[in-house]
């Protein structure tokens, strides 16, 4: 890797980031799916599966923090090149899962503005587990296709033990179009989201409608800072000549990022959703639980939390 990822700080801030996030994504799981009324909505549900690939992101951190710690202990300077796929799979896993999630909160949200009373009968169990398989299905088979033409075996080596360093050609090609196309997608969806909600809002806007725009506005913020503006210096540097050095670096804090992301997410959850937040806090100091307004609804009937 490129010298600041070999430095020992920056493996120590990969495993603090490992730490809050696997501590607090599993805490907002917990209570999500401890609680009957959380789990009985469709944006909290797509909620718990954020954090699910949230989780994936803290523990690819650690992974990344600690296979660095000990390479270095060994004075390694080479790498197997199959070894560094599978250290980078669990971060190729959880963008995958982590972009299609967003996909398809922007689409629970379109519906939920757009076509309220058909919204309410598609909240079922079933389209919630259909709505997951078909999210994890595909980031399974994305990160298992990183793969395929790869050798394996110790005397393929390489200099650089990262993702983009190691991958195949078509699937650097494939990574550039996931990634422009899901962020193209999911910013035009949640800007036709807000003019649609403010036509239907006719300026009277709620205390929770305006929770769930807050809500909604931080996580595209966070979501432009430290994915789209690292990917797109990765996509122009594609694009033109630049250092092999300066793409190693870009594509190491692309990486850094999404482990950000996986561990700030949680605090913008706490911080913009207060039904969520009263919830956590019943789990820490007890107490029985009692009708709680919805704080992200587009409609009275639905909450939300994007």
């Amino acid at each position: 890797m490129v010298d600041f990822d070999k430095h020992i700080s920056f493996s120590v801030l990969r495993l603090f980031l490992m730490f809050v996030a696997v501590v607090g994504n599993s805490l907002f799981l917990f209570v999500i799916l401890k609680n009957q009324k959380l789990r009985g909505t469709s944006a909290n549900l797509l909620l718990a599966q954020l954090c699910v690939a949230n989780f994936i992101l803290g523990i690819s951190a650690g992974t990344r923090g600690i296979s660095t710690l000990i390479f270095q202990s060994y004075d390694m300077t080479i790498f197997p090149r199959w070894l560094c796929l599978v250290l980078g799979s669990p971060t190729v896993l959880g963008i995958h899962l982590s972009q299609t999630t967003m996909v398809a909160i922007a689409l629970d949200r379109f519906l939920c503005v757009q076509f309220p009373v058909a919204y309410r009968q598609m909240e079922t169990t079933f389209i919630a587990l259909s709505r997951l398989f078909i999210c994890l299905g595909y980031s399974v088979l994305g990160t298992g296709a990183s793969y395929l033409g790869v050798p394996f075996n110790d005397d393929d080596r390489v200099q650089v033990c990262s993702t983009s360093a190691v991958i195949t050609a078509w699937y650097s090609n494939y990574w550039f179009f996931f990634a422009s196309i899901f962020t193209v997608f999911i910013y035009v969806a949640y800007i036709s989201i807000y003019v649609l909600f403010t036509r239907r809002a006719s300026g009277d806007i709620s205390a929770t409608q305006r929770a769930l725009f807050g809500t909604m506005t931080a996580v595209l913020v966070s979501y432009f800072l430290l994915w789209c503006l690292p990917n797109l210096l990765s996509a122009i540097f594609k694009l033109i000549a630049v250092p092999t050095v300066v793409k190693q670096l870009v594509s190491a804090l692309t990486g850094l990022c999404s482990n950000i992301t996986a561990a700030t997410n949680i605090f913008i959850y706490g911080w913009k959703h207060p039904e969520m937040r009263k919830y956590v806090k019943r789990a820490f100091v007890g107490g029985q639980s009692t009708a709680v307004t919805p704080v992200a609804a587009v409609t009275k009937p639905s909450s939300s939390q994007f």
